[in-house]
């Protein structure tokens, strides 16, 4: 890994001039790390691993929605509590083992060839997010509008559809920017992984406890099929996206101060 990274830095710094400007050297730096990134988690045996398994998920649900009559928002439903709960675990791994894994070779392999930090964790940051969203978005928009068209009995709406994964695509990148500033405050990944995941799914847990009617299969959805229908009213739009908006302008800042304020 070492020799990837110093490959990614080298190619960075082979497209400045020698009198190239600090922004220059900062979007180059980026833009390689970013791609040497990208190509590792997608070499990675868990992203493959887990994407296969969700389009096993995806073509189940499929079947399900053709097979039999239950409600199509109570099967995607059902998708997305599942994806919360186990792709919530892969996109932890991958983000809060991010940095705290490399940092051994950090100093030598980055930070002596010039290159800042800043441009190595935003790198992070993106390549990160852009997989986990890609996992997901790639297999279920396209399961989604399959079961709305072919369902036995259709009851989503596109606008709830869009929203609903407009939601979980909120939620997994905060999950993302919040395992980048845990690998970024942790030297230790498994202390990291450890103590994010404990923080995340208690507070999926309560979630759950607070918007759950009941123990059935049906109460333990909560209102998501009625967002799956359409039924969603604007104050609770605005609220989540605020709620969630914070953190993604937020984290990027701490993660960055402290990574700037340690020595690597």
């Amino acid at each position: 890994m070492t020799t990837g990274i110093n490959e990614a830095v080298r190619e960075a710094t082979q497209t400045l001039t020698p009198v190239g400007t600090g922004r220059k050297r900062f979007i180059a730096a980026f833009i390689s790390l970013l791609q040497y990134d990208l190509s590792i988690l997608w070499r990675s045996w868990i992203v493959r691993f887990w994407f296969l398994l969700t389009i096993i998920g995806a073509v189940s649900a499929v079947l399900l929605a053709r097979n039999y009559s239950d409600q199509t928002s109570f099967f995607i439903s059902w998708a997305l509590v599942l994806y919360s709960g186990l792709g919530s675990f892969v996109a932890l791994i991958i983000s809060a083992s991010a940095i705290s894994s490399e940092r051994p070779f950090l100093g030598v392999a980055v930070i002596s060839r010039g290159i800042a930090p800043t441009p190595y964790l935003l790198a992070k940051l993106f390549s990160r997010s852009l997989t986990i969203l890609g996992m997901f978005l790639i297999v279920m928009v396209p399961t989604m509008f399959i079961v709305q068209t072919q369902g036995l009995t259709n009851d989503m709406e596109t606008s709830g559809m869009l929203l609903a994964l407009g939601y979980w695509s909120l939620m997994l990148t905060v999950l993302v920017f919040l395992g980048i500033t845990f690998s970024v405050m942790f030297t230790n990944t498994l202390v990291g992984v450890t103590v994010l995941g404990v923080f995340w799914y208690m507070g999926l847990m309560l979630l759950a406890a607070a918007y759950a009617g009941d123990l059935t299969a049906d109460g333990v959805l909560g209102g998501l099929p009625l967002v799956l229908q359409g039924e969603s009213r604007l104050v609770e739009i605005s609220t989540i996206l605020i709620i969630g908006g914070i953190p993604l302008l937020v984290l990027p800042f701490v993660a960055t101060r402290i990574v700037n304020s340690r020595d690597m």
